[in-house]
């Protein structure tokens, strides 16, 4: 029942026993129990602590044979779904509370179509239109280039250093049912990975707001694994220009490899390689 419901969505402990009525203490050893096995991993966010399905192979695949086998019309995982869609009915109205409290206006349905387009063909022309590997979404937001590109990774993880935000992403990823996600606090001037981590890195209108942009620039590129590509986002009226960003990626030693501007003009998309492959790395 437990890993049915973390396939949904990537829950707390509190929220998992709402949804199963078992007590708290079980739920937690057995979720110990799931994450020592590797079949469940877990993402510290303050005070909360989120679980999920590991999304890593073979393990995955495993789960997910097994699952199958579960009869479609069992009672008590009818029961479980309606309260999980409950709780995350729940997290939409906290999200749109926080989003008119703080006054964030998430970009029009056809201004984000734009800009998903604008990726899209960049992706494409580079070759990368199918499986993205592991995907990181730096400054995510509201997570929506997270949603976008998240079910063609094996991975994706959007980090933000704002609380809000990242309830706000969660609400997004969850909404759209992308178990293989996680949202996690932090800083995109020190980000919390090892070197070579991602294959697919997105700055999506980041670069604009940000104090330090050349340092933001420098740390994606740190954990863009060999022969991965960073893409950036800005929309028009940011403040950032084509040379700029290509300044401070020359400060890194690479130079963007494509740039397609979207239909309308309202937004610039930018795509990086980074240096070598994965093969000449091992």
């Amino acid at each position: 029942r437990l890993l049915v419901v973390l396939l949904d969505a990537e829950l707390t402990v509190g929220e998992i026993t709402r949804v199963t009525g078992l007590s708290q203490p079980r739920v937690s050893r057995h979720l110990r129990l799931l994450a020592d096995r590797g079949l469940a991993q877990r993402t510290p966010d303050q005070t909360h602590v989120y679980y999920r399905v590991a999304p890593a192979e073979p393990l995955a695949d495993l789960l997910n044979g097994v699952l199958e086998l579960l009869p479609s019309d069992d009672e008590l995982l009818r029961r479980d779904r309606e309260r999980l869609e409950q709780i995350l009915a729940e997290r939409q109205h906290v999200a749109g509370d926080l989003l008119s409290r703080i006054g964030v206006q998430p970009l029009s349905s056809a201004d984000a179509a734009e800009v998903t387009d604008g990726v899209e063909a960049l992706l494409a022309r580079a070759g990368a239109a199918g499986q993205l590997g592991r995907v990181l979404d730096i400054g995510t937001g509201t997570g929506s280039m997270l949603v976008f590109l998240a079910p063609r990774a094996v991975e994706a993880i959007g980090v933000d250093i704002s609380p809000q935000m990242r309830l706000i992403a969660r609400a997004s990823v969850s909404d759209a049912r992308l178990s293989q996600c996680t949202v996690m606090d932090g800083d995109m001037y020190a980000l919390p990975f090892p070197s070579g981590s991602f294959d697919v890195i997105t700055l999506d209108r980041v670069l604009g707001a940000a104090d330090q942009p050349q340092l933001a620039v420098t740390e994606a590129l740190r954990v863009l694994a060999p022969g991965g590509r960073l893409v950036t986002v800005e929309v028009s009226g940011s403040g950032v220009a084509r040379e700029e960003l290509t300044r401070w990626l020359g400060h890194s030693g690479v130079e963007p490899l494509d740039f397609e501007v979207t239909r309308d003009q309202r937004a610039w998309v930018s795509l990086v390689q980074s240096p070598g492959t994965e093969t000449e790395a091992a």
